[in-house]
């Protein structure tokens, strides 16, 4: 089989496309986990004949089937497929902009081979940032930001802890095993880092990304009482987390976390933000695809996570993308003409929608009336959606996603912050963190209900803090002692089975800013 701009791959098995793509390192955004529901996996077929599918009529149109579209997770090939020449129709995310840390002071063109170095890593289930800090200078000298190749087998942590258990563990370890040694070898190579010169790696994730990157098993991660391998702050070497022998000089850390579905990931983010010292109490809220939150001070801590999906970051969005050149990131929309003003990363070509995109855009058809505060469009947009760009559209399905992950943040920050025992005016500072928090209009964010209007003046953009944490826990001797202390006193307040929260959460499915 051939396949543009790509050459050619052996079918040796009766296999569908998406597993021949994925046995041959070829990236294939499956957000529905390979189901055949999400569309976004779309080939064309240039040369030979697929069936149509099912999936196909369902998340296709009869033209684009016409034209030979197809999904790449349900079109199945067979050894004699000699004669099939497809095209890979999705947009190439390997420039992500995921937020890194921010470097300080001067930063230098090559690293001074006198001086010790580490490497911070933060694994997001969708992308993943990782900090060259020059030990001896004490601060971090640059970032590498990459897509987590891992979707390919679903957008959020459920997915892939099915994968895993249905034996695609090996398979998920060696995709993050690779993603990681990218990124460290960019780090090295332009900084031209000398050998045996890395002396500590650093790594901050959520639970289930730490298991797969260790190769443990992730049985009962998906199933009460969803317990963990290793939740511990352990030290290993680089042969034995990253496969490689040329990193012999440098201990490997993963960081602790305090569950199965609150992560290291947020241990760190508390350490980076100071949670663990403050005499009033702060909330540090990840919008990401666990939406993971944590409220404390230095006397109590409580945590929780709520499945928040990824709309956050363009998952689950008809027309959505991660934040490349070209994503709509910015939406202004004219209340007479009602037609959009769009900004899109580097002011390239429109190609789809990020998650800024997709707040902002929620926003502005609910101040122009094209969308009623239960997040139903207008009748002229009701069955094709809002266009934003010629060929992306806003859907009634795009809101629905949207509102399911906005509502769940929200009830979410409420309980946590009842529980608590405190009013949210109480809170000394709102931390957003995570990449998509640093660049969201916060004002935007409280128009359609995602945040209270009364915290604003405490709310502050954190950025990326759990690669802020794992960037410090490099440099500060204390945090091998501290960050354990936070993760043993943390409490996980379950929504499960909250009544609360499931109120809450039904009551915030409205857009308004109550």
């Amino acid at each position: 089989m051939n396949i543009k701009d790509k050459g050619a791959v052996e079918v040796t098995k009766n296999c569908t496309i998406g597993e021949l793509l994925s046995e041959n390192g070829i990236y294939m955004p499956a957000q529905c986990g390979g189901r055949g529901v999400c569309g976004k996996c779309r080939i064309r077929v240039q040369n030979g004949s697929l069936p149509v599918t099912g999936a196909d009529r369902n998340c296709l149109t009869d033209a684009e089937i016409e034209d030979g579209i197809r999904l790449a997770c349900m079109a199945e090939v067979t050894p004699d497929e000699n004669e099939l020449q497809i095209e890979l129709l999705w947009q190439d995310e390997e420039n992500i902009h995921a937020l890194g840390d921010e470097s300080a002071g001067e930063i230098p063109d090559t690293a001074d081979p006198q001086h010790d170095f580490g490497i911070a890593i933060d694994i997001g289930s969708t992308t993943l940032a990782l900090s060259l800090v020059d030990i001896t200078l004490r601060n971090a000298i640059g970032t590498v930001t990459a897509i987590n190749h891992q979707r390919s087998f679903g957008a959020d942590v459920v997915s892939r802890i099915q994968a895993s258990n249905d034996g695609h563990g090996e398979e998920l370890q060696r995709i993050i095993r690779d993603d990681l040694n990218r990124g460290i070898d960019d780090l090295v190579q332009k900084y031209a880092v000398p050998k045996g010169k890395i002396r500590r790696i650093t790594v901050a994730g959520n639970t289930t990304m730490q298991h797969l990157l260790m190769g443990y098993s992730c049985e009962t991660l998906g199933v009460f009482p969803f317990e963990a391998v290793s939740l511990k702050q352990e030290d290993f070497t680089a042969e034995k987390v990253f496969n490689r022998t040329d990193l012999d000089s440098a201990v490997v850390t993963m960081l602790p976390g305090v569950t199965t579905y609150v992560g290291s990931d947020i241990v760190s983010g508390m350490y980076a933000c100071g949670v663990f010292d403050r005499e009033k109490p702060v909330l540090l809220v990840d919008l990401g695809t666990n939406g993971e939150m944590a409220v404390g001070n230095k006397d109590r801590i409580l945590v929780t996570s709520t499945a928040a999906g990824p709309a956050f970051e363009g998952g689950n969005i008809s027309c959505g993308t991660g934040s490349i050149a070209g994503a709509i990131c910015g939406v202004e929309i004219d209340k007479d003409s009602k037609r959009p003003l769009i900004k899109t990363i580097e002011d390239a070509e429109p190609v789809g929608i990020c998650g800024t995109g997709v707040i902002e855009t929620t926003a502005e058809l609910l101040r122009t009336g094209i969308m009623d505060d239960t997040g139903m469009l207008d009748e002229e947009w009701f069955d094709e959606g809002y266009e934003l760009a010629p060929g992306i559209s806003f859907t009634e399905q795009d809101i629905r996603e949207l509102q399911l992950a906005k509502s769940a943040v929200r009830a979410g920050m409420e309980v946590l912050v009842k529980r608590y025992g405190i009013k949210p005016e109480e809170l000394e500072t709102v931390y957003i963190a995570g990449g998509f928090g640093f660049f969201l209009n916060m004002e935007k964010a409280a128009d359609i209900g995602l945040i209270p209007r009364e915290i604003l003046p405490m709310v502050k953009p954190a950025g990326n803090t759990s690669l802020k944490g794992a960037v410090m826990a490099l440099l500060d001797e204390n945090a091998n002692r501290i960050m354990p202390e936070i993760a043993k006193k943390a409490e996980e307040i379950s929504l499960a089975s909250d009544t609360m929260f499931s109120e809450l959460y039904m009551e915030y499915m409205m857009f308004d800013e109550k």
